[in-house]
């Protein structure tokens, strides 16, 4: 298995998911050309993906969805809360190409186990998705407020995962958000913090002290690459004695491709 978070941030999320027999993307958050020119810095074809998984329907995940569907005629993987709020933004796609997955439950495509797995965020049935080849298995949770049994149980399991950094606390509280987006993303169906990614990192080291943890939705308002991941780092250290590796995504610049 190769991953690469391809772009992370509020301004547009995508994640390449590559096994023996599949490309996969998980989100689309910018244009199409965006992704086709990351994937190419990569060396690989846009034309050879073979799905798009779908976490939900924000605009910073969904922005070049509907684009690469019909251009690449490829099929579009999404609950039927996502394609509900999606639909008007993305654009038709045919229907051949759309299908709704049910969040909770795991789907197999030859080579690959891929599982949805239900997020808490203010969006229309949202979820964060594993996959799992040869042995390996990778995640990608983002966009939830906060970190269910079930998404450790996926941590602690994961040789590389996207895990949510979003802000730092002090950074949001007094920062010139309303008072309203800041209760937002606070609370349970917002964003994780750093503080809380950190303390939700440490608990997973005592169970998987080797994988690559990659912070990712780094807010750009709220949060800086150098801030986040020295937060993160000293309170895992803290509580476990060893961060293992912990690596940061960035908004439209690509991740080396990790080989699992």
């Amino acid at each position: 298995m190769r991953f690469c978070a391809l772009s992370s941030g509020s301004n547009g999320n995508c994640s390449l998911i590559e096994t023996g027999e599949h490309r996969l993307l998980i989100d689309i958050g910018l244009s199409a050309k965006n992704i086709e020119g990351l994937l190419r810095a990569k060396g690989i074809e846009p034309g050879t993906i073979t799905a798009v998984f779908v976490t939900h329907e924000h605009t910073d995940h969904t922005a070049g969805v509907g684009v690469w569907a019909r251009r690449y005629k490829i099929p579009v993987m999404a609950t039927a809360g996502t394609w509900k709020g999606m639909r008007r933004t993305i654009g038709e796609v045919p229907g051949e190409l759309a299908f709704e997955i049910v969040s909770g439950k795991g789907y197999r495509m030859s080579d690959l186990r891929i599982e949805a797995i239900p997020t808490s965020h203010d969006a229309n049935d949202p979820c964060a998705y594993t996959v799992e080849s040869g042995g390996a298995k990778a995640s990608v949770i983002t966009d939830t407020g906060l970190i269910t049994e079930t998404m450790f149980k996926h941590l602690c399991e994961s040789d590389i995962a996207v895990i949510e950094s979003n802000h730092d606390l002090d950074m949001l509280m007094n920062g010139p958000y309303p008072a309203a987006l800041k209760r937002r993303i606070r609370g349970n169906l917002g964003h994780l913090s750093n503080q809380d990614c950190g303390a939700c990192l440490a608990e997973v080291r005592n169970f998987n002290p080797n994988a690559t943890f990659l912070l990712g939705h780094l807010s750009e308002e709220n949060n800086t690459p150098e801030l986040a991941l020295r937060t993160v780092k000293e309170i895992v250290a803290e509580r476990h004695g060893e961060t293992g590796p912990i690596e940061l995504t960035a908004r439209g610049k690509s991740t080396d491709l990790y080989v699992i």
